[in-house]
């Protein structure tokens, strides 16, 4: 007889974390650190709307953090306090038969009817213990209208774009101009984009851009640095907010890799870690501005309600590359990561090639005149060059990064889309733009005008189409299967060191697995049982005779394939076929992996040669 369990077990992953923060207590009283005049620098610029442009940028680049008081200049579009919306019914928001909702509490309780909308669970911040946690938008609503509130939660993370309440909020001018998710990611696949849920597999495009965090008083948010290495705007709708800010030095980022590491933030206020920590005040009606990088602690004094946005762009390309290997040596999870960040980097290198050089390497879709829906991919017609337009270091320098960052992943982890027709080009192309433009005078590149945008007409919205693109611009097997020269997957040896261990229990991986108790959401193995050889799979088949690697039986484990993928263009051929099309030419075999070289196409092309960093 099976006993049935009256509460359902809960797992948790906090094993490790020492047991004065799992009981919630910090070691340090936030009422000091409110009021500690060590924290009076300076380090935050004020500025007007009409101030803060694009030429701005251009000029100065974005390294101190802004605080524009006024709204007013900066193209930001927020609700006001005549807003009204007609679908939130009185019943669902409060017990006043009039139907009407106080305009006090309107806008909190649209975001709540946003998030019943879209079916998801909230990422809820337990503000003692510093740990996330999923509530429903039902669960959430009756804890932010009770007055007896028995702990403190805060909502920072419910990103609303494709939901009623996106029409209401729009970014700075500047942001939208500078953002790369507006200027460099492709459009089409943006407009796929229907559903308002954030789980990434069902992401078409970085979804990042429009935020509400909603918070109670005394709310606080431990020292963070924003994912990815993004900026971020934040405009205070009501209410007040508390900042220290740690600007990133290479010194400060060292002792925060420390300090996250450890575990013991409970013990440690990170600002008083470091030589200078800023504290700054925002009151309602303010917009701030955050550079890429920067340490950031956040207190709620009174309940407050805050509309933002994180973008990436052109002015901090550097920092932004060295924050993401930040997040790689404190393990961030990928959930909190920057979506589809390397598949992004490719496409702000082509951008600049198409918009300077005239020349694009993306398969776009073009739509066919009898059916709107039906989308086939080919290479972008050569564009006209435009004449040449001056360039600020801050973007020459990124660009020469973007390449070395790419060039030192590994070939696993360079996550090329299936857009870019031709990376090895288009890393040639890049050179050919940075040898081009690097005699470019500053003076000359303060345009006010963006350098890299889309077309007008590529912005025009199409009917929906059906999934016809994953999310990273790959092709969706459900419409068309992928050809046998396309890369694939490789699995496991099952023979190597790596392969016969036990997971260790110990690393982030197996902390995050069901049977160590985690929560089972990064699906990946341990790092102790990482493979060393992984082999093609034995569905391969070459690309020339569709034979598979064991000469057409029935796959031997104890037999080794014959099949060769190239690490370059990733075509999967027999040595001998390959030497039947180029009889002249020998591949070149790569010690490190299995069943891999640079073929003899890649070899006679000497893409084996381009395919370095600047």
């Amino acid at each position: 007889m099976v006993r049935e369990r009256r509460e359902r077990k809960q797992y948790t992953d906090d094993w490790n974390v020492p047991e004065e923060e799992l009981e919630g207590k910090r070691n340090f009283h936030l009422e000091d650190k409110l009021s500690d005049e060590k924290y009076s620098h300076q380090l935050v610029k004020h500025i007007s709307g009409h101030e803060f442009g694009l030429a701005y940028m251009q000029q100065n680049g974005f390294k101190e953090p802004i605080l524009v008081k006024e709204k007013a200049g900066l193209g930001l579009k927020v609700p006001d306090a005549s807003f009204t919306i007609d679908d939130v019914r009185a019943s669902e928001v409060n017990n006043d038969k009039s139907g009407m909702i106080p305009q006090k509490e309107l806008f909190s309780h649209l975001c709540l009817d946003i998030g019943r909308r879209s079916r998801r669970n909230l990422d809820v911040m337990d503000v003692l213990t510093q740990k996330n946690m999923e509530m429903s938008m039902k669960e959430f609503q009756l804890y932010w209208e009770n007055p007896n509130k028995d702990k403190l939660l805060n909502v920072i993370s419910l990103e609303f774009s494709h939901t009623r309440l996106e029409h209401y909020v729009e970014a700075p001018l500047v942001v939208r101009q500078i953002d790369w998710v507006d200027n460099v990611w492709p459009q089409h696949l943006k407009e796929l984009q229907t559903e308002s849920t954030n789980v990434l597999e069902d992401m078409m495009y970085p979804k990042v851009q429009k935020y509400v965090l909603m918070s109670v008083k005394g709310c606080y948010t431990d020292f963070h640095i924003d994912f990815g290495g993004t900026s971020v705007w934040y405009h205070v709708l009501k209410g007040r907010k508390v900042f220290w800010l740690i600007p990133p030095t290479s010194r400060n980022l060292e002792l925060y890799e420390q300090w996250v590491l450890s575990g013991k933030q409970g013990d440690i206020f990170f600002g008083d870690t470091v030589e200078k920590c800023s504290r700054v005040v925002l009151e309602a009606g303010n917009t701030f501005f955050i550079p890429t990088g920067w340490i950031h602690a956040v207190y709620t004094p009174e309940d407050s309600l805050v509309f933002g946005g994180n973008f990436l762009h052109s002015f901090s390309i550097q920092k932004q590359l060295q924050i993401a290997q930040v997040e790689d040596t404190t393990h961030v999870p990928q959930k909190f990561r920057y979506p589809f960040f390397t598949e992004m980097l490719w496409y702000v290198l082509d951008r600049y090639v198409a918009c300077l050089l005239g020349r694009s390497h993306l398969a776009l879709p073009k739509e066919k005149e009898k059916d709107e829906n039906d989308v086939k991919t080919e290479p972008q017609e050569t564009l006209v060059k435009k004449e040449h337009q001056h360039l600020t270091q801050m973007e020459l320098h990124g660009l020469k990064s973007i390449v070395i960052y790419l060039h030192s992943l590994a070939r696993t982890k360079k996550c090329v889309p299936e857009l870019v027709t031709d990376p090895v080009a288009l890393i040639k192309d890049m050179k050919e733009l940075v040898e081009q433009h690097k005699d470019d005078q500053p003076d000359l590149a303060v345009t006010g005008k963006p350098i890299i945008s889309w077309p007008r007409e590529s912005k025009v919205k199409r009917k929906p189409i059906l999934r016809k693109y994953g999310m990273n611009g790959s092709k969706s097997r459900e419409v068309k299967k992928a050809s046998r020269s396309d890369r694939r997957r490789r699995v496991r040896c099952k023979r190597c060191i790596a392969c016969t261990r036990n997971d260790c229990g110990k690393c982030i991986f197996c902390r995050d697995m069901v049977k160590f108790g985690g929560p089972g959401r990064m699906k990946q193995s341990c790092l102790e049982r990482q493979c060393r050889q992984p082999q093609l799979p034995v569905t391969s088949v070459c690309s020339k005779c569709e034979v598979n690697g064991y000469q057409g039986l029935a796959p031997d484990p104890e037999m080794p394939s014959d099949l060769m993928e190239c690490s370059i263009c990733y075509k999967i051929l027999h040595p001998k076929c390959a030497k039947v099309e180029m009889p002249d030419v020998d591949g070149i075999t790569n010690e490190d992996l299995p069943n891999s070289w640079e073929c003899p196409h890649c070899v006679k092309e000497g893409l084996h040669i381009n395919a370095k960093p600047l």
